[in-house]
């Protein structure tokens, strides 16, 4: 079930986007007819299928914690392999899930909120005499209200907006009695008296079919093309929902880094024989500070624990340069062959660079038990071969299950800002990929004496994916709320009006949040299958 729950995770995340995506698009751009309707449905339908395949992932495979679901993660990936000190693979494994997940989540979050507003705000049908005008050659003219009634105005003030019956004179065809003609109309401010004016379409032909009017020209064609909104309406909510698409993609890139084809190592990429020694604080300085490229931080510097998600805290102190630090977790792996790690200037502050590292899980020759989050103070620094290695991960729940574990660390010099792709290629067959700071990699690779490694062509590696098995740590509460905002979506999509649309869209909205914080998503969930216990590495 290991490899279907992972296969179903990847098809939620691509489905269930596109779902939603082509749901709101459908929506807010096309006009009434059949293709919005098979559009929608069919999005409706995918949706509902994402919610069945997660429930039946967690039903058959039953469900874990996210720390047993790292686990299961790295017990797949695991492979007879050769001893320590073994061979480069000559190949590398691309890495784009991880990219998928993050983003998918940051796009589908603002787009749900999008999608519901406009099914609670849209008009879901023209009506009939829209559409019978629409069919027919119809013409759009400024025509005087000669009546207005049943007005009902959004606030106590003249200019708040309305909706009222206007009722104007349509030009009779040949030249006899004008026939009076009322619709109703929605106007944002105000309310049109009696000799004012309105765009109004009809037939001149055929002016007994009735009469569709607004406040403006471009409300009248969106009424006759069906539109469920206006198309300045639409325009804006197209454009915020672009911004917030093109964040998301932000949002992954900084997350997870940008995702990664599979490459080939040369003989200009760096590789350093590596122990994972746990997690820590990193504390990267600004370019030009006389601190050096970075530090590792301890307890008198930051808190240096990870809050599970995996990004980059952001956080930071300042420098000589007035510039902020950048802190974010790290897991550590230890080398020896790397002799030197910062140069600190005595005439700059030094607090940041001169603390300890903060272990949430335990290193080989700290003594400190398991799970107690600090390492006792070492004096400054935290070893001559730390080099910090950013995970796309949880390095709080990813630190127990590596600590301890032996191999590789590759990449291929780059630029002197930013995070240097690179990957941990352990010795027990399994390939990590994370990112190096920049000035980190380029600190090593100037202390580092060049020397050659050995590529094996015939050596093959699986690739470690921590996050892949997350459908089997969803809780129950969050499909139930999955499942009432398919619903709500569904009913939204019937060509009814009502007052009741609008709260149905702030219960499909909110239901997925309501149901993670009832079911304590914050916290820990229970496990519906048991955990197998984790050692966090051995102890001097």
């Amino acid at each position: 079930m290991t490899a279907g729950a992972v296969r179903a995770g990847r098809g939620v995340t691509v489905v269930g986007v596109a779902g939603l995506v082509a749901l709101t698009g459908g929506w807010l751009l096309l006009d009434a007819g059949p293709l919005r309707t098979a559009v929608g449905w069919a999005a409706v339908a995918a949706l509902a299928g994402c919610v069945l395949a997660l429930t039946g992932v967690v039903l058959r495979a039953g469900r874990v914690t996210p720390a047993r679901g790292y686990g299961l993660a790295l017990d797949a990936a695991r492979a007879p392999a050769p001893g320590a000190g073994a061979a480069l693979p000559a190949e590398l494994h691309g890495s784009r899930w991880p990219w998928a997940r993050v983003t998918a989540v940051a796009l589908a979050v603002p787009t749900a909120l999008v999608l519901f507003c406009a099914l609670g705000a849209g008009t879901p049908d023209r009506g009939a005499v829209p559409g019978r005008i629409a069919a027919a050659d119809y013409v759009i003219k400024e025509l005087p209200v000669v009546a207005v009634g049943g007005v009902e105005r959004a606030g106590s003030s003249s200019r708040a907006s309305s909706e009222a019956d206007y009722t104007v004179r349509l030009p009779a065809p040949h030249g006899g009695a004008a026939v009076p003609a009322t619709f109703r109309a929605a106007v944002h401010r105000g309310v049109r008296q009696v000799g004012e004016t309105l765009p109004v379409a009809y037939v001149p032909q055929r002016p007994g079919l009735g009469a569709v009017g607004a406040d403006t020209r471009s409300a009248v064609e969106a009424l006759l093309a069906g539109r469920t909104l206006p198309y300045g309406t639409a325009a804006v909510a197209g454009l915020l929902w672009g911004a917030a698409a093109l964040a998301a993609v932000c949002v992954g890139t900084a997350v997870t880094g940008p995702p990664r084809r599979g490459r080939r190592v040369g003989k200009d990429w760096i590789a350093l024989r590596v122990t994972a020694a746990g997690v820590a604080e990193h504390v990267e300085r600004p370019t030009g500070d006389g601190a050096g490229p970075g530090a590792h931080a301890g307890p008198g510097t930051g808190s240096g624990s990870d809050s599970g998600s995996g990004s980059d805290s952001g956080s930071g102190s300042g420098s000589a340069s007035g510039k902020s630090s950048a802190r974010y977790a790290c897991l550590i792996l230890h080398t020896d062959t790397v002799t030197a790690v910062t140069a600190i200037d005595p005439g700059t502050d030094t607090g940041a660079a001169t603390g300890t590292r903060t272990d949430v899980g335990t290193a080989p020759g700290t003594g400190t038990a398991p799970g107690t989050g600090t390492a006792p103070d070492t004096g400054p620094g935290t070893g001559p071969g730390d080099v910090p290695l950013r995970l796309a991960a949880s390095h709080r729940r990813a630190a127990p299950l590596l600590t301890g574990a032996t191999g590789w660390l590759l990449w291929k010099p780059a630029g002197p800002r930013g995070k240097v792709p690179a990957d941990f290629v352990a010795d027990d067959g399994w390939q990590l990929p994370g990112r190096l700071p920049a000035a980190e990699a380029a600190r090593i690779a100037a202390v580092r004496a060049p020397a050659p490694f050995t590529v094996d062509a015939a050596r093959r590696t699986r690739l470690l994916e921590l996050g892949s098995h997350w459908t089997r740590t969803v809780p129950a509460g969050v499909l139930l709320g999955a499942a009432v905002s398919v619903t709500a979506a569904g009913v939204l999509l019937l060509p009814v009006d009502g007052g009741w649309r609008a709260w149905t869209a702030v219960a499909g909205a909110l239901a997925p949040l309501l149901c993670w914080m009832i079911t304590g998503l914050f916290g820990a969930p229970r496990a519906t299958s048991p955990a197998a216990p984790v050692e966090a590495g051995p102890a001097a």
